[in-house]
């Protein structure tokens, strides 16, 4: 699976989740035809079920997101971005902040650059609080790289454990439990797309149990490890409860929300910071992601490139994984529209075609898996 890739395993909290790095090989899982999970369904995993693959480009800042208030010339800029793959689950998080400071100068218009997760929640908060917000943005859901996030709502992959302050984790921990409180008001509405899954990271190799988790164990219902009859039958298992988010209906019913708050939407393109000061708004909120990097000189922020492949539906796949490998890791997330799986992180790769290797690689891989469900 997915050789001489670069992959971002273990930089802050892991999409393998919890702070558990892969291990150096993949031992034969060994099911029990009486496990308790004999009642999940195997995934479908075969070429002639794919429907697309992507390609995303995670922001990713080693010290982590930036969240601060600036004064550049005649200008307040806030700045929101650099949530590397952490982005869905921590918007609402570093959106509130976000939109408090950006109210602070008092002033009624708002401009908020950029139209991803970051962009789409700061401007329906601040628009619910009565400003005059405009959307600046080159694209719109469904065309933003949220709309390509595998969107597991897990505090993952946003810093490098060797770089960030611990002041950063401080304020990180109030962040990601203010955003899953507000997640949790969108579960099981339809419109949003967001519901509850039966999570397993699943390891080759027996492994400590898992201590505190990244803003408090209680954010993460019916956490459990076991070291038998586990899923696939790997030595190691971390269980849990996890919300699952499909961007493709929670991004649009967002930018509706927003809408219908009074927030407006301009289509505009900003090659340089002078393009930013041209606007009317005195307070201007930067989600721009990558494109910070380029308009206000963010040279420590660089793209994690990531392939996702969709499957036809599968309603009856009720459970989700993520399979470290000695490559990388293999993950699957059901949606009511598609089963996305995954994964790649390669780092400061720039490119967003889709790789027919990757994904032949992918849908072969968790093909064998499914097959260790019935053995």
């Amino acid at each position: 699976m997915m050789n001489r890739r670069d992959l971002l395993i273990g930089a802050g909290y892991s999409l393998g989740m919890l702070g558990l790095a892969s291990c150096a090989s993949i031992p034969k899982a060994t099911p029990n035809k009486q496990s308790r999970y004999a009642h999940y369904k195997a995934l479908k995993s075969s070429m002639d079920r794919v429907t697309h693959s992507v390609v995303g480009l995670r922001p990713f800042r080693p010290q982590g997101y930036r969240l601060e208030l600036e004064q550049l010339e005649n200008k307040t800029i806030v700045h929101n971005y650099g949530h590397g793959g952490g982005g869905i689950t921590l918007s609402w998080g570093t959106s509130i902040i976000a939109a408090q400071l950006a109210s602070q100068p008092l002033s009624r218009d708002i401009a908020v650059l950029g139209s991803g997760v970051m962009g789409l929640t700061t401007s329906l908060l601040l628009a619910q609080q009565g400003f005059n917000v405009t959307i600046y943005a080159k694209d719109f859901p469904p065309n933003t790289t949220s709309n390509i996030a595998a969107a597991l709502w897990l505090p993952s992959s946003y810093f490098d454990k060797k770089v960030v302050t611990s002041q950063f984790l401080t304020r990180d921990r109030p962040i990601i439990r203010g955003s899953f409180a507000r997640f949790l008001t969108y579960v099981n509405r339809p419109r949003y797309g967001v519901c509850w899954n039966n999570y397993h990271l699943l390891l080759p190799e027996e492994r400590q149990s898992i201590s505190t988790l990244p803003g408090g164990n209680d954010l993460y219902p019916e956490l459990a490890t076991s070291t038998n009859d586990n899923l696939f039958g790997y030595p190691y298992q971390s269980y849990m409860k996890a919300l699952i988010i499909d961007p493709m209906l929670y991004l649009p019913a967002l930018l509706q929300d927003a809408q219908r708050a009074g927030a407006k939407l301009k289509f505009a393109q900003f090659k340089s910071v002078d393009d930013v000061f041209s606007l009317k708004e005195s307070v201007i909120v930067n989600c721009t992601g990558l494109g910070a990097s380029v308009l206000f000189g963010d040279n420590s922020m660089y793209p994690i490139q990531g392939q996702l492949t969709h499957l036809l539906p599968q309603p009856e796949i009720t459970y989700s994984y993520v399979v470290p490998t000695p490559e990388g890791y293999l993950y699957m997330f059901p949606r009511k529209g598609s089963i996305v799986i995954g994964g790649t992180a390669v780092k400061r790769a720039y490119d967003t075609k889709p790789n027919d290797q990757l994904t032949l690689n992918m849908v072969r891989g968790h093909a064998d898996l499914a097959r260790k469900l019935s053995t």
